[in-house]
């Protein structure tokens, strides 16, 4: 075997796609959950629960490599008592906590939802400092952050909303009136960044292959796909709104109000451009 990597969030939509790309590679893979039947490499795990973790990885052989999957998702609901952001964060605190000695290799899964609702730049380059607007992508920074100072060798992955044939939730709102199957044709027809499944296996494989350092990586397919494109991967009737109204309506909602800053980020996915820079920077001298 090339080395142990552990997956957290092995039974979610990446962490499965992942695990069964990282074996094929030839390693020793070990995956948690919290929902999982437990077999001889799949193990039920509350991250949560710091004497669960640090238990666990006290008895486990030792981990070369971590794939941090596990995450309560963009839209979802936290369990009670908890913010997306505090759940998320508590389980990168708990990892971080159970390595008494030192720190193995993180490949870190965040989201390119920590730039938030900046829809007004439809393209946004590395150099452009990410400024959250929801708990999830508040959350997310902040691990990012937390790793960065705890790790000596690090890749986070800001991954574009991800897909696959089984799980095309993420195209279906740039196309459909929120909760209905009504599809939109947007003109002109704004261009968004997605990510299939199978380009996260290949980073992945790729930092495995390449530990030493730290990275952050904008993970994508490698070109922008236009809504009027989305538009024919889904059946029914489209009605035409023009691009200048979600303009229009983003200027008039509040931005500070939580409830109304949920809406503009809803509005600036479907209506508007959201494209991004793919690639790869280093971040040792950060």
């Amino acid at each position: 075997m090339k080395g142990h990597v552990l997956i957290t969030g092995g039974t979610g939509f990446i962490g499965c796609s992942l695990m069964a790309a990282i074996r094929s590679a030839g390693y020793l893979v070990t995956s948690v959950s919290r929902t999982v039947i437990e077999t001889d490499n799949s193990c039920r795990l509350d991250l949560t629960n710091s004497l669960q973790v640090s238990e666990f990885i006290k008895n486990s052989e030792p981990i070369d490599t971590i794939v941090h999957c596990a995450a309560i998702a963009h839209g979802e609901k936290a369990p009670k008592g908890y913010t997306i952001s505090e759940f998320n964060s508590l389980m990168v605190v708990n990892l971080l906590s159970a390595f008494t000695q030192k720190q193995p290799h993180w490949i870190f899964l965040s989201s390119i939802s920590v730039y938030g609702g900046n829809f007004f730049n439809s393209y946004i380059p590395f150099d452009i400092s990410p400024k959250t607007t929801d708990s999830y992508g508040t959350g997310k920074l902040r691990d990012e952050n937390s790793l960065l100072n705890a790790c000596q060798h690090l890749d986070i992955l800001r991954l574009m909303p991800t897909y696959d044939a089984a799980h095309m939730g993420d195209l279906k709102k740039r196309i459909c009136i929120p909760k209905t199957d009504v599809k939109i044709r947007i003109c002109p027809s704004p261009s968004y960044n997605f990510c299939h499944v199978k380009v996260v296996g290949v980073t992945v494989l790729n930092c495995l292959k390449n530990a030493e350092g730290k990275r952050l990586h904008q993970v994508g397919d490698p070109n922008a796909v236009f809504q009027r494109d989305l538009l024919e991967k889904f059946s029914g009737v489209s009605i035409v709104i023009p691009q200048v109204f979600f303009k229009f309506i983003l200027i008039l909602v509040p931005r500070k109000l939580k409830w109304f800053s949920n809406i503009r980020l809803m509005l600036g996915k479907l209506g508007l451009p959201n494209t991004y820079e793919i690639g790869i920077k280093s971040l040792d001298q950060k």
